[in-house]
């Protein structure tokens, strides 16, 4: 053996501080760490992000929380080469596993040697984090980390984080096939709702709901500027916090050190000043970086920049870019600083005149600002219909104090105390703005908007529903809905949707909002509205996607200066995370501090509705909390004459009172009901709403069927309920799980004992195959006899066993039953129904078959039918609600079906098809690149 020593090759040094796993620390954020970590995360996992976006302190928490070896390497770019990445793989496997030999195997230099090693071991599952890899960009440790992927032993699990995506491994094949899971920078962004609890319980340092939400937008979620924020501030007081993040700008010592040293250093100066002089874009094109700078080839800047991850995003396929806010201010300040003064105002002025006539005018309007050039303000305030939010205070556009006696900025002014929800203030406003300016056109401008706000003040008599203004009607529309639905619940659109959804009608409500969004020509404050409502009207049974969708109605608001849709898709976020499973320890703290916020604000109607769906939350989970919320709802919306709003809070009281007092109280709620019927709201599903379900409900499409006391279901996660409880499967020796889940995924057939032993004991002789599978078959029914269940749920019949459960519920045949179901109705021409049962398909279908079990050959097959019957499910589903003019269901239909099979073009027909007739051309073309994308990879 000394010899075979003595004849390898001398390895490499290995540094053993580059196989430390960094100290744990942060937030731990559960929606990330499932998407890598999960139960049905494949094996290789990948987190891609800009600097300081926290993709170690992620990779850090997952390998800290896994209960299996870990082995960690940090990469660097002197270690470029492949012997030196064997030997620091070898020595971390190594140290992992507590085997030498793995360590030794490092010493040839050569991944396929150690690939062969590591084979050679008993198979253990183990996690690998491989960090930096962007260090090793084009270099032959990178190529040959990309082989170690492709031949290592499945049971080795690899998480990569790197800060763009790494050239040398093939992440678009490996995304397709579903053998990578990956998040990017957007998921790596903290939500509003994750910088209070970073700041609540990591940094002991709480902010207001209102300063968390104006923190994230000045930091873009950026998490190192989060922590840089935190350290400039951790010895000021709760008011002096407030106002910090306030005067939070592009002259933060700290940010602007991290940046310059972990940004920007490095840069060649072509890209550096192309990133200068392009930072007063704001939104940034091809033709206008090109005109703005005199040259070509911009396109590929861009391009490239976004590729890389390099704080550069863009929302609609390569059109228009976006600089992270964070790098923006901080290149902007970096201009001033090298152009100066008067050089800036000049660099302005251009961008100014070239966004103009780009027609992007809102950042126009602040480069005309920069550019100090006033009167171009107030002339594009008075050609356009949108007004400018910049704090809450005071009216101000880059940094400086307009003067409201110029009367379009007061009436822009006024504008803008409409959309916070401080309507006396905004009605004065635009009285005053009309006095300012004695012009036929600008007082009926001001008129018109003047009564619009004095219709929802309290004592506002309800206006002609016939009004001539489009705006003024949906406004008036509205108001008289918070008084009785009677009169406008059949009215179209978003009057009609909000009408419903105050009626009590959920599905109405939803049926009625996924029509109005494929409505064209809708001005974006009604867009955003629209989608609100709709997740108001999904509150009884949030998915993972809820907050995301509202998160994204939050940043569309603060981008297009509409403040109370923004901070009502905030409040809403705390009432998703009360209904869900997903309830954090601080979510109603922070919904109750946002209601606070908004009475502090003036912002009364968003502190009626906010109190009111806190309080549905609050009854849902059974927290006493929820009363208060309730009776704060029921005051304001008194003081609003809101009576179809005070309906609704006094017959969720009369529930909580009836659920806390028992028959006492249900006269009470009896009188609740009665009343609200008065106003047009039926408070029936209401109160199905506010009380935890005892089984899962069907609505809509639904999640999960209605089914007896026992449940048992594979896809996704294994799971076996029984009498409504969970069975203590995890108990069992491993293959006692294993031969549960064989026999559960067959429910009701037969499995020959032959089979079985082949499945799960194929290194076993027949003999004693026989006796471990008698011996798993009676500790799994052990376990069934201790949960409850009745003898006979396992029979033997000759040399086969059966698992049937009584009056179960089998998820993959539920599947199976709806998909025949499915297509019998489509045959019979009931094409509503048969939309409904493909779609609940897709709502059953939560994952793939027993991911538990991983690639063993006794499941792929059926686990690859099933996911083709609901990727087929989804295309069937797309193509009738294609035809019934649900366009938004036929979107997330398609898009579905090209999640699970990406590889057949009937529902990228399908959704380039429901994008175009919805108006959202950009979108249609990105799933066009996507579709040509994944057709080149299969070589067609």
């Amino acid at each position: 053996m000394s010899q075979f020593r003595d004849a390898l090759p001398t390895a490499p040094a290995v540094f053993q501080e580059k196989l430390r796993r960094p100290d744990v620390d942060g937030l731990v954020r559960p929606r990330l760490g499932d998407r890598l970590a999960g139960p049905s995360a494949p094996t290789l996992g990948c987190v891609i992000g800009p600097a300081g976006s926290g993709k170690t302190t992620l990779l850090a928490q997952l390998a800290a929380k896994a209960e299996i070896p870990l082995a960690w390497y940090s990469a660097s770019g002197e270690n470029d080469s492949e012997a030196s990445l064997v030997s620091h793989l070898a020595s971390a496997l190594g140290a992992a596993l507590s085997d030498p030999g793995i360590v030794e195997g490092g010493r040839s230099g050569r991944i396929e040697t150690l690939v062969t090693v590591l084979e050679g071991v008993p198979p253990r599952t183990l996690q690998l984090v491989v960090d930096d890899l962007h260090e090793l960009a084009g270099s032959s440790a990178e190529l040959a980390l990309a082989r170690f992927i492709d031949l290592r032993p499945r049971s080795i699990r690899i998480a990569l984080g790197s800060r763009r995506p790494p050239p040398g491994i093939n992440t678009s094949r490996l995304l397709v096939s579903g053998q990578l899971g990956q998040l990017e920078a957007d998921d790596l962004r903290f939500r509003t709702w994750e910088v209070e609890e970073l700041f609540r319980f990591v940094y002991r340092q709480p902010l207001s709901p209102e300063s968390a939400a104006a923190l994230t937008r000045r930091t873009g979620g950026w998490a190192a500027g989060l922590q840089l924020f935190h350290l400039a501030t951790r010895e000021l007081t709760r008011l002096e916090l407030d106002r910090a993040v306030g005067e939070l700008n592009g002259r933060s010592q700290m940010i602007r050190s991290y940046l310059t040293r972990n940004v920007l250093d490095g840069l060649d100066e072509d890209r550096r000043l192309f990133l200068l002089r392009t930072s007063v874009l704001g939104v940034l094109s091809a033709d206008m970086c090109d005109l703005l700078l005199h040259t070509r080839g911009s396109a590929s800047v861009l391009r490239d920049l976004e590729r890389q991850q390099f704080f550069t995003t863009t929302q609609d396929g390569g059109v228009t870019y976006r600089y992270h806010h964070v790098l923006r201010t901080h290149l902007e300040v970096l201009l001033a600083d090298e152009l100066g003064a008067a050089g800036a105002r000049e660099w302005y002025a251009r961008s100014a005149a070239i966004l103009e006539e780009a027609g992007h005018l809102l950042p126009a309007l602040h480069a005309h600002a920069r550019a100090d050039d006033w009167g171009a303000v107030a002339r594009l305030v008075q050609q356009t219909s949108f007004s400018l939010v910049s704090d809450d205070q005071a009216w101000i556009i880059g940094g400086r104090r307009l003067a409201t006696d110029d009367p379009w900025i007061a009436f822009a002014d006024a504008r803008r105390m409409f959309r916070c929800g401080r309507i006396t203030e905004a009605v004065a406003g635009f009285g005053r703005a009309e006095s300012l300016l004695d012009d036929l056109n600008f007082r009926a401008r001001c008129a018109v908007e003047r009564a619009m706000a004095e219709d929802w003040l309290p004592s506002a008599p309800d206006g002609p529903a016939a009004a001539p203004d489009p705006r003024l009607r949906v406004s008036r529309g509205l108001r008289r809905a918070t008084r009785s639905v009677l009169d406008v619940v059949d009215e179209p659109g978003l009057v009609g949707g909000i009408a419903r959804l105050l009626a009590g009608d959920m599905d109405g409500a939803s049926v009625r909002l996924r029509r109005a969004l494929t409505e064209p020509g809708l001005p974006t404050w009604e867009v955003l509205a629209i989608r609100l409502a709709a997740q108001l009207a999904e509150l009884d049974h949030p998915d993972d996607s809820s907050a995301a969708l509202l998160e994204a109605v939050v940043l569309a608001a603060d981008l297009d200066a509409l403040p109370w849709l923004s901070r009502v898709a905030r409040g809403l976020q705390y009432v998703v995370l009360g209904f869900s499973g997903a309830a954090t320890t601080s979510w109603l703290d922070s919904g109750r501090g946002l209601v606070d916020e908004c009475g502090r604000q003036g912002d009364h109607w968003a502190r009626c509705v906010l109190a009111l769906a806190m309080g549905a939350a609050c009854l849902f989970r059974d927290d006493p909390s929820g009363e208060e919320m309730l009776d704060m709802a029921d005051v304001t919306a008194e003081a609003l004459d809101a009576p179809v709003l005070r309906a609704w809070a006094a017959s969720l009281k009369a529930t909580a009172s009836v659920r806390r007092n028992g028959g006492g109280a249900r006269e009470a709620a009896a009188v609740a009901k009665a009343r609200a019927a008065g106003r047009g709201v039926d408070i029936q599903h209401l109160l199905v709403m506010a009380v935890p379900p005892a089984t899962p409900r069907v609505r809509d499409g639904g999640v999960t069927s209605v089914g007896g006391s026992t449940r048992v279901g594979c896809l996704g996660t294994f799971e076996l309920l029984a009498n409504g409880r969970p069975v203590a499967w995890r108990e069992l020796r491993p293959r006692g799980q294993l031969l549960l889940m064989y026999m559960a995924m067959r429910h009701g057939r037969e499995a020959h004992r032959e089979t079985l032993i082949d499945a799960l004991w194929p290194e076993a002789l027949l003999s004693s195959g026989v006796r471990s599978l008698q011996v798993a078959v009676s500790s799994v029914r052990q376990c069934l006899l201790a949960a409850g269940l009745p003898e006979g749920c396992i029979q033997r019949r000759g040399d086969s066993y059966l698992l049937c459960l009584p009056d179960a519920l089998v998820q993959v045949d539920e599947i199976e039953r709806l998909g025949r179901r499915s297509l019998e109705l489509e045959s019979a021409g009931a094409l509503d129904e048969a939309l409904q049962s493909h779609l609940q398909v897709l709502e059953l279908y939560t994952g793939d078959l027993l991911p538990e079990v991983g690639p063993a050959d006794w499941v792929v097959q059926e686990r690859e039918r099933l996911r083709g019957v609901a990727a087929g499910a989804g295309a069937h589903a797309a193509r009738l609600a294609l035809g019934l003019g649900s366009l938004a269901v036929a979107v997330r239909a398609a898009q579905r079906s090209i999640e699970l099979d990406p590889y057949h073009d009937r529902p990228w027909d399908l959704l380039v098809d429901a994008l175009e007739r919805m108006g959202d051309h950009s979108a249609a073309a990105v799933a066009r690149r996507e579709h040509s994308r994944t057709c080149a990879e299969l070589g067609i």
